[in-house]
């Protein structure tokens, strides 16, 4: 399997680059996880494609730390962990007024990207109850333009 998902540029493997086999269990993550990733990077940067790359380094990093991540008590939000800290490390963050990380991808998410609760929810791996609550006690909730939170 590729890092890739249609819709997504496919890099071309170098010739006589060996065919890696991936984790079942990690193409089902990134199967289930990608649209969102993906929506989540796109908003932090201007061109899709720059995008796109910064997604597939970040879903390199996750395999990388395959391992680990799987080890954990919530694989899902040490998943999102690692994807959002690269996310962090290459886009300056949108002009939000929260201080809380998890708020800020929680707006990115919902109000931004259009991702419902339970989606958001589920890509973060925080409770749908906890995302709703951060996303009710934002203060920029209500303005023009933002969805209310199902």
């Amino acid at each position: 399997m590729r890092l890739t998902h249609p819709g997504l540029p496919s890099p071309l493997p170098a010739a006589g680059t060996p065919v890696l086999t991936l984790p079942p269990a990690f193409e089902a993550f990134y199967a289930t996880h990608v649209r969102c990733y993906q929506a989540y990077a796109r908003a932090h940067f201007a061109r899709p494609d720059t995008a796109d790359a910064v997604l597939r380094t970040a879903f390199g990093d996750i395999l990388a730390h395959w391992s680990a991540i799987v080890a954990a008590l919530n694989p899902t939000a040490e998943a999102w962990g690692c994807y959002s800290t690269h996310i962090r490390r290459h886009a300056h963050s949108l002009p939000l007024r929260t201080d809380a990380r998890l708020q800020y991808q929680a707006i990115v998410l919902h109000h931004i990207v259009g991702c419902s609760v339970a989606d958001a929810a589920a890509t973060t791996g925080e409770d749908p109850s906890k995302i709703r609550h951060v996303l009710q006690t934002w203060a920029g909730t209500g303005g023009p333009g933002e969805r209310r939170t199902r």
